[in-house]
């Protein structure tokens, strides 16, 4: 559960903040909160309300990957174990496989895919602009 006190909100839009991280509907957060559904659709196109919301959700969406790559190694095990069990269906066999290659091939595209964008970074940088000025990426 997030529960994060934001500044620039009301304590009711806070409220409504928390209960729209929590809840999986605008409706049942309403219900949670105590707080009109219109009253918090209208928040939701206020841009200090939204921004808030989107950046907590990012934050929420980043804890859970990290939860799912401290537990990759676990799964990758596991699938290994289930891959090489002979007393295994063939099917859960066959399924272990196949998603081990997927894993292995989509690790390597995305290895090279960042690679690719590193270098195109740093060809930019190097490259000056019309204006006399080298570009800058927002993340360098």
């Amino acid at each position: 559960m997030i529960a994060r006190r934001t500044i620039s909100l009301s304590a009711r839009q806070d409220k409504a903040l928390i209960a729209l991280l929590n809840e999986a509907t605008v409706a049942r957060a309403s219900a949670v909160c105590g707080i009109p559904e219109r009253t918090i659709y209208n928040w939701l196109g206020e841009p200090d309300f939204s921004a808030a919301y989107h950046r907590h959700r990012r934050e929420a969406f980043g804890q859970a990957v990290a939860m799912t790559q401290r537990y990759a190694p676990l799964a990758v095990n596991t699938l290994a174990r289930v891959m090489q069990d002979e007393t295994a269906p063939h099917h859960a066999r066959v399924t272990a496989a196949a998603n081990i290659l997927r894993f292995g091939r989509e690790g390597i595209e995305l290895d090279d895919l960042a690679q690719r964008v590193e270098a195109l970074e740093q060809a930019a940088r190097d490259q000056p602009t019309g204006n006399g000025r080298a570009w800058t990426s927002s993340a360098a």
